[in-house]
């Protein structure tokens, strides 16, 4: 798993308004980008945006989550808008990521933001894939969380209602385009593959609305069920579930990006460091086959995304140390060696002095003295050591 950082940026909507969005980094180069739209008046902080883009991240895909307009921290009125200019942002959001970052591989909308991004998918040549949450199959599903108020939009033009903590105005043209759109129309000519990710005891969204949709729909498509997760993916670890199967789903359809034609294995005696954009410090290192975040802490002006140089550097003699003993344990034949720890600490000293590492070796098993002396006398005998002890030069190269 990586870890994750957030960047707050802000995203044009289709009609200029500044909508405010976060984008969910992987601290090493993303796999692929993706977007998330939020459900129904809810905004990008609600449990399924952030729990699932977060979740993505840490997988290796960027998320971009946004608030759409008059929503969240977004600019507009949400009285403004439809559900037509919700298609149209997320169209403008996917032209903003692909002009900023990298064109968006994956496209995940929850409840309403789902049929949104059904619709839209179509318009966003770059998706390997469209995922959808708890969407409806009729957008006008919408319609029904507030059927008692209709006759007070037909008298008023509109009508103002409190949904999830917050007031936000419905208008007539609102409804209009919720019963003008025609889901068959743009779910077969849906091109991208298909993953409907459904709870089968949703209480808001019924599971019969994505079966609906997989009946219209062209394969590539699959209907995974969400056990025992609500609506609004509230219930711990419901958002994570989603996001793994998301993430696995749309593997096959990636085309992994920030690839390196050199990226074979490196000798042992070799490292490289690549400064990881977004943030001050971090690097994924790599050497041998393995690779890692370094960081600084975040009292020095780092975000602690992975491990510090100095603390590599202990590590290293710790491990080297405990490694070196159960050399020696196996060349002495000494069977009885149950398990070493090693415990290296910098001594913080005046600025300029040398620097003292204080060691402590544990030695556990049912040993003789003279086996001890042995073994620990075998302690000081690590290659890192010697590099330590020795002094080591740095050639640097032009």
């Amino acid at each position: 798993m990586h870890a994750v950082h957030s960047v707050s940026v802000k995203v044009p909507s289709s009609e200029g308004l500044m909508m405010a969005a976060t984008l969910d980094l992987p601290a090493t180069a993303p796999v692929a980008y993706a977007m998330f739209a939020h459900c129904f008046t809810g905004s990008r902080f609600t449990p399924g945006a952030a729990r699932v883009s977060k979740a993505l991240a840490e997988s290796g895909i960027a998320c971009l989550r946004f608030d759409f307009p008059g929503l969240g921290q977004s600019e507009g009125d949400f009285s403004e808008t439809t559900f037509s200019s919700n298609v149209r942002d997320i169209i403008a959001v996917a032209t903003w990521l692909e002009e900023n970052y990298s064109a968006p591989q994956l496209l995940i909308g929850h409840s309403l933001g789902g049929a949104a991004a059904l619709k839209a998918a179509s318009s966003i040549r770059s998706l390997g894939g469209v995922a959808t949450i708890g969407a409806p199959f009729d957008p006008a599903h919408a319609v029904l969380h507030f059927a008692d108020h209709i006759g007070d939009v037909d008298e008023q033009g509109a009508v103002a209602l409190t949904l999830g903590g917050r007031e936000v105005t419905i208008s007539r043209e609102f409804l209009e385009d919720l019963a003008d759109t025609n889901p068959v129309d743009h779910l077969r000519r849906l091109r991208a593959p298909l993953l409907l990710v459904h709870s089968p005891i949703d209480q808001t969204v019924g599971v019969d609305n994505a079966q609906k949709i997989f009946q219209v729909t062209r394969y590539p498509k699959s209907l995974v069920s969400l056990d025992k997760a609500d609506h609004l993916l509230t219930r711990d670890g419901a958002a994570q579930r989603a996001a793994k199967i998301i993430r696995n789903w749309i593997d096959p359809f990636l085309v992994p990006e920030n690839e390196i034609a050199d990226r074979g294995p490196l000798p042992a005696d070799v490292a490289t460091a690549t400064s990881i954009g977004s943030t001050r410090y971090a690097d994924e290192v790599r050497t041998g086959r393995h690779s890692f975040i370094t960081d600084r802490e975040k009292q020095a002006g780092g975000r602690d995304l992975g491990y510090t140089p100095v603390s590599l550097l202990v590590a290293a003699l710790a491990a080297a140390t405990s490694q070196q003993i159960r050399h020696a344990a196996r060349e002495a034949r000494i069977t009885r060696l149950d398990d070493v720890q090693v415990t290296i600490s910098r001594v913080v000293s005046d600025t300029g002095a040398p620097t003292t590492l204080r060691r402590s070796i544990a030695l556990i098993g049912d040993l003789s003295p003279d086996q001890r002396r042995e073994l620990l006398a075998a302690a000081g005998t690590s290659e890192v050591e010697q590099m330590l002890s020795h002094g080591v030069i740095i050639d640097d190269e032009d």
